[in-house]
C-alpha cells in the first residue's frame, strides 16, 4: 500500500491540503508550448514522484522528489509544511533534528 493511502497518513493530508495529480513523465513539450514553463518549473528532471507544496499565493514552499518511504516521514512532511516549518530550515534538515 502506498504510503499516502495509508489512514493515518490519508486524513491528514486530506485535511490539510488540495491535492492534485499530473504525471509529466509521457509529456514532450516544445519550447514554444506554454506548458513548458510550468513543468520545467515544478519537475525539471522529470522525476517521478515528486510532491511539491503551494502557499495560498502559488509560491512553492517545500518539494520532495522519490516519494515517501514510510508513514514516520509522510507525518514529519505533513508537520513540516502545515506548521511552516519551511521558513526556517529544509525538510532533510527537519527530519533530522526531529529524529534526534
Amino acid at each position: 500500500m502506498s504510503v499516502l493511502r495509508r489512514p493515518e497518513v490519508s486524513a491528514k493530508f486530506i485535511r490539510n491540503y488540495v491535492g492534485a495529480h499530473a504525471d509529466f513523465g509521457e509529456l514532450e513539450l516544445d519550447d514554444r508550448d506554454p506548458r513548458h514553463a510550468m513543468v520545467q518549473r515544478h519537475n525539471p528532471r522529470k522525476l517521478r514522484p515528486v510532491l511539491v507544496f503551494l502557499d495560498g499565493q502559488g509560491k512553492e514552499v517545500a518539494r520532495l522528489s522519490g516519494g515517501l518511504k514510510s508513514t514516520a516521514d509522510a507525518l514529519l512532511l505533513d508537520r513540516f509544511v502545515s506548521e511552516k516549518h519551511y521558513l526556517k530550515t529544509d525538510f532533510s534538515g527537519f527530519k533530522a533534528a526531529q529524529r534526534g
